[in-house]
């Protein structure tokens, strides 16, 4: 199967997967950037709904902020936020270039972004965030106090509430910021409601286990759903029970041999991301063809196409098309969206 990096280096905690965030910000810091004039301000969000009184002053792990009025023109520095905006039905003016990774979240959009710029070695590219005149300036994941330096004189930015936090803690944080509490509130009753039903519908998921691997190539094998990880929390939310490897350290390192062998999940979930010559060679490795869920037809397999972000199953395109690999660390709606997709397969196999 072939799946896409989990994540740019700043966002995974073992080091195969830094590498891989490495070579995909590369990639794309050629890019053009693009400026598009869409829609009044006024037009980017929801209307407000009196639940949020401003001057606002939030303490995030960036430090307290103030925002004077009720932000409409607000920069998304991270596209890893996507579908938080996506969610709560705002418009951002600004993000970068791999906001295209989640096409799921785009089409929410209610009108188009006015600016994007390429992943770089700079975090935050001030002068073209200047351009977009925002008001807030958005990014609920870590960053370093030294990069919020060069843009905090523009406009207040926002962080998230804790370095640790899920994606529900921040979508109510960046919805009570835009005053949109109660859309925060739904997208979440909206998710919980949606895994209710698939824990519903497919109670021979409940005490199983799943091992998510994604294979690099060169670069090595990820064990992804290590402990505290969102694809772990995804499994969960389905009704699987914890791998009883997630907590072990030694997985959040990439999988060296000896650990492929001791994988014990009732289903082996992999992310491919080379050619299909060279990851049958690693499928022919008998450590993993020894496994049980491998040697009891217990394995999925999905292919990640680099050139347009499809996904296949077997040969046969699947209904979805971003980025599978981050998917799973964005938010609510590409976790729909896997969920939609995977479930059906996992089901068969079980």
């Amino acid at each position: 199967m072939t799946i896409h990096s989990s994540a740019t280096g700043r966002r995974i905690t073992f080091s195969a997967a830094a590498v891989i965030g490495v070579l995909l910000l590369s990639a794309c810091a050629s890019a053009e950037a693009t400026d598009v004039t869409s829609g009044a301000d006024s037009e980017r969000l929801p209307a407000a709904e009196g639940n949020t009184e401003y001057p606002l002053t939030l303490t995030s792990e960036l430090g307290e902020i103030v925002i004077p009025e009720r932000p409409e023109r607000v920069v998304m520095t991270t596209s890893w936020d996507t579908d938080l905006f996506a969610g709560l039905g705002v418009a951002p003016v600004g993000a970068d270039a791999q906001v295209s990774f989640y096409p799921w979240a785009i089409e929410k959009f209610p009108v188009e972004i006015e600016s994007t710029w390429p992943v770089g070695d700079v975090q935050y590219p001030a002068e073209k965030i200047a351009a977009t005149n925002p008001q807030l300036i958005v990014d609920t994941f870590p960053v370093d106090a030294e990069s919020v330096a060069q843009v905090e004189s523009i406009a207040p930015v926002l962080g998230a509430p804790s370095e640790e936090s899920t994606w529900q803690e921040r979508i109510l944080f960046l919805g009570e910021a835009l005053d949109l509490s109660d859309r925060a509130q739904q997208v979440i009753d909206d998710y919980d409601a949606a895994f209710e039903t698939f824990r519903a519908d497919h109670p021979e998921f409940e005490g199983k286990t799943i091992d998510y691997l994604v294979y690099w190539g060169e670069a090595g094998t990820g064990f992804i759903n290590t402990s505290g990880s969102d694809a772990e929390a995804l499994f969960s939310d389905l009704g699987f029970a914890p791998n009883p490897n997630a907590g072990n350290s030694s997985f959040e390192e990439g999988l060296s041999d000896e650990l492929l062998g001791t994988l014990t999940g009732d289903v082996l979930l992999i992310s491919n991301q080379v050619e299909e010559a060279e990851f049958e060679k690693f499928y022919a490795n008998p450590l993993i063809q020894g496994l049980d869920s491998v040697k009891e037809g217990r394995a999925l397999v999905l292919t990640l196409d680099q050139e347009d972000f499809t996904v296949s199953y077997n040969g046969e395109p699947t209904d979805f098309v971003g980025h599978f690999g981050r998917a799973f660390s964005v938010g609510p709606l590409s976790k729909v969206a896997i969920a939609d997709v995977i479930v059906p397969l996992l089901s068969d196999t079980l």
